[in-house]
């Protein structure tokens, strides 16, 4: 039961983005990525594990970016309604939330790009291998 004069709404809403940080903060902290497991003795297993994890971080960063701009557009419409105002703002919240974490993404995205790159300069042999231009 929700204290008196706060609208059920808001507290669905508090759930999720708590949901949605912890999640983020989640896949970032608690769970190793790929790349950061065990390196490979192979050069080569380890560019097909960078790429499937850059492959993995650039769909959830697009789904992030989607709900960004979902929950812009919530925004948009609710900012001039007059009882919508608060929904507006929580919406605009969300969806910088998500941005930021389509941010983080992109800076592991980035990373992992590096890291690539590191690895096809050290092995001259690589230029066979797919998408190393």
């Amino acid at each position: 039961m929700p204290p008196q004069g706060v609208p059920m709404s808001f507290l669905y809403s508090l759930n999720f983005i708590v949901a949605c940080i912890l999640g983020t903060t989640a896949v970032f902290l608690t769970v190793p990525t790929i790349a950061q497991q065990e390196r490979p003795a192979d050069w080569r297993e380890e560019l097909k594990q960078i790429d499937a994890e850059i492959k993995s971080a650039e769909d959830l960063k697009n789904r992030y970016l989607a709900a960004a701009r979902r929950a812009e557009d919530q925004g948009m419409r609710w900012q001039f309604t007059q009882d919508q105002k608060q929904e507006a703002k929580r919406a605009f919240q969300r969806a910088d939330e998500k941005k930021q974490a389509a941010q983080m993404l992109q800076t592991r995205i980035n990373a992992l790009k590096a890291r690539k790159a590191q690895i096809l300069q050290e092995h001259p042999e690589a230029d066979d291998y797919p998408g190393s231009s």
